[in-house]
């Protein structure tokens, strides 16, 4: 799955206090390492902290960080931007696939900039590992199929390509969900 990154300190309210301090510091100076604290926040894509106030001194501190950035400079893509979160890229995938299965449903070609804007997120999809790279190569495959059944506007090649998605949509989360 995706990168989890968890820390759990007891503190001492001036040490939760340097801690946040630091983080602030980091996250200002754009650098990425809390070294100290055997924090990184390069490869995050968020993180959040957590303190609970004890009735004493002590305090409970919470770090947990998630994903992976998959769209820096250095990686496929050659973005250059911070990617967005894995569930945030499936949720949009959701509604353009939807609004696709429903134009096919129809008997109409779905939009150009749907369909365009579904298979670019096919792409990226495809670049986060660990949320089902064994169905990848297949999905990448139908996609394919996808553009070119609609770049002829072969109405029912793209109707069964959609399905064909459709199903593999349900066993890939069946199984990864």
């Amino acid at each position: 799955m995706a990168s989890k990154l968890k820390h759990n300190w007891l503190l001492s309210r001036a040490e939760a206090a340097d801690l946040l301090r630091k983080l602030a510091d980091t996250l200002e100076q754009e650098s990425d390492e809390l070294g100290e604290y055997g924090i990184s926040l390069a490869e995050l894509v968020k993180f959040k902290v957590k303190v609970d106030l004890g009735q004493d001194d002590a305090l409970e501190v919470k770090f947990t960080g998630k994903g992976l950035k998959v769209c820096g400079a250095e990686d496929p893509c050659g973005s250059g931007v911070v990617c967005e979160s894995y569930s945030k890229l499936k949720k949009r995938m959701q509604i353009y696939f939807k609004a696709i299965r429903e134009s096919v449903a129809r008997g109409e070609m779905p939009s150009r900039e749907i369909v365009s804007v579904f298979l670019s997120d096919s792409e990226k999809m495809i670049s986060y590992h660990g949320y089902g790279d064994d169905f990848y190569p297949a999905y990448a495959e139908m996609c394919e199929r996808l553009r070119t059944s609609f770049d002829h506007e072969d109405q029912a090649a793209t109707a069964a390509v959609v399905e064909e998605l459709a199903q593999a949509k349900k066993s890939c989360h069946d199984r990864y969900k």
